[in-house]
């Protein structure tokens, strides 16, 4: 394992802890959908990038733009106390160098990122697939939609989910 996970269904944890204070969107997808990000990006951590961090860092492989965006929109926001009091985070201390090391850091940015898109977290993974590739992977991104739906199914995605 890399990025400070130690095993796959501590993946699974970190994502519920941060969806228990930032939410869980619409049918709780977004535990799944933020579980299913890291396997699309690092195999649930079992591919270590060779680039740490000029691609993205962390479990869910966050760019330092992304990460600068997002604290600087959320350190101020009702989300802020919350982080801190429940996951002892403070946002406006953050600095992007947790992220590669701190698996519950890279699943709170990854959830922060969906959390600013207004349109709903899909129910199946289809279609959160091209979820992610529009407003996570994007454009510029080299993944796609099919990428994620076989990186799921190679990290075993569906039994941390099936206990």
């Amino acid at each position: 394992m890399n990025y400070g996970l130690v095993s796959k269904q501590d993946a699974r944890l970190y994502a519920e802890a941060v969806c228990d204070v930032i939410g869980h969107g619409k049918a709780n997808a977004a535990v799944l959908l933020c579980v299913e990000t890291a396997a699309a990006e690092t195999l649930l951590g079992d591919y270590k990038d060779p680039t740490p961090t000029s691609a993205g860092t962390g479990l869910t492989q966050v760019d330092l733009g992304t990460f600068e965006w997002l604290r600087d929109k959320y350190k101020n926001s009702r989300y802020a106390p919350v982080l801190l009091n429940q996951l002892g985070i403070d946002l406006s201390r953050t600095v992007y160098a947790e992220l590669r090391t701190s698996p519950l850091m890279a699943m709170l940015f990854c959830r922060l990122r969906y959390l600013a898109v207004s349109e709903s977290i899909p129910a199946t993974r289809e279609a959160r697939a091209a979820y992610w590739k529009k407003y996570y992977n994007t454009s510029a991104g080299k993944g796609t939609p099919q990428d994620y739906i076989d990186k799921c199914q190679r990290a075993g995605v569906d039994a941390l989910f099936t206990q």
